[in-house]
């Protein structure tokens, strides 16, 4: 079941956004309604929300003006950008800007509940690959000897590569610590740049 969300709305027609705040609402949602972006900035500075809707085009500062400044300032709310006038420029932008999506008016009620579901859900899932670093981030490698040092080394080197890369050793010697290293300049001693993609751990037995 989707979570209770608190949505800021922005749009300069009242009709939509008294539509909008609606809908919302009858779906268990708390609805915050602003006629123009420059107000629903000074109101971002000072609430949170979950989820942003705005329209493009509007008097004053445009649904992309508003878009690039808030996410300048820091607003790490997803934004939805809705708009009657829509076109493939208009979406591309806002795509680079930083919205989440892009609809087009008029606007259903099921389509609209089922982006807020998704946006939601996205959000969910950030949140927890995010804790999930932080608690992986704990186990980094960590050591000042020569060994260690050769080590850090050699992992600067892959790590700038698009080398593939075989990690051997005994079972508790950091070997899938090595990989995160590699792979992930969140994790690593030495913040190396290498593109984050996805690697693979194998164990083996021996039998005598």
């Amino acid at each position: 079941m989707t979570r209770r969300a608190h949505l800021l709305l922005v749009d300069d027609d009242a009709n939509t956004l008294a539509s909008l705040s609606r809908a919302f609402r009858l779906a268990g949602h708390e609805a915050t309604v602003c006629d123009n972006a420059s107000r629903a900035v000074e109101l971002l500075r000072t609430e949170k929300f979950d989820l942003i809707f705005s329209d493009v085009v509007m008097p004053g500062k445009s649904g992309l003006e508003f878009l690039e400044e808030i996410k300048n300032a820091g607003v790490k709310a997803p934004v939805i950008l809705i708009s009657g006038q829509a076109n493939i420029e208009m979406a591309v932008r806002a795509t680079k800007l930083g919205a989440l999506d892009f609809l087009e008016k008029p606007l259903s009620t099921d389509k609209l509940l089922v982006t807020v579901e998704n946006a939601l859900r996205l959000s969910r899932l950030e949140d927890e690959n995010r804790e999930l670093k932080r608690r992986l981030g704990k186990h980094q490698l960590v050591g000042s000897g020569a060994t260690m040092k050769k080590l850090l080394v050699q992992i600067d080197k892959v790590a700038a590569s698009e080398t593939r890369v075989c990690i051997l050793g005994e079972t508790g010697t950091g070997k899938e610590l090595v990989a995160r290293a590699i792979h992930d300049p969140d994790t690593s001693a030495n913040s190396n740049k290498r593109k984050v993609e996805r690697y693979f751990s194998m164990k083996s037995a021996i039998c005598r």
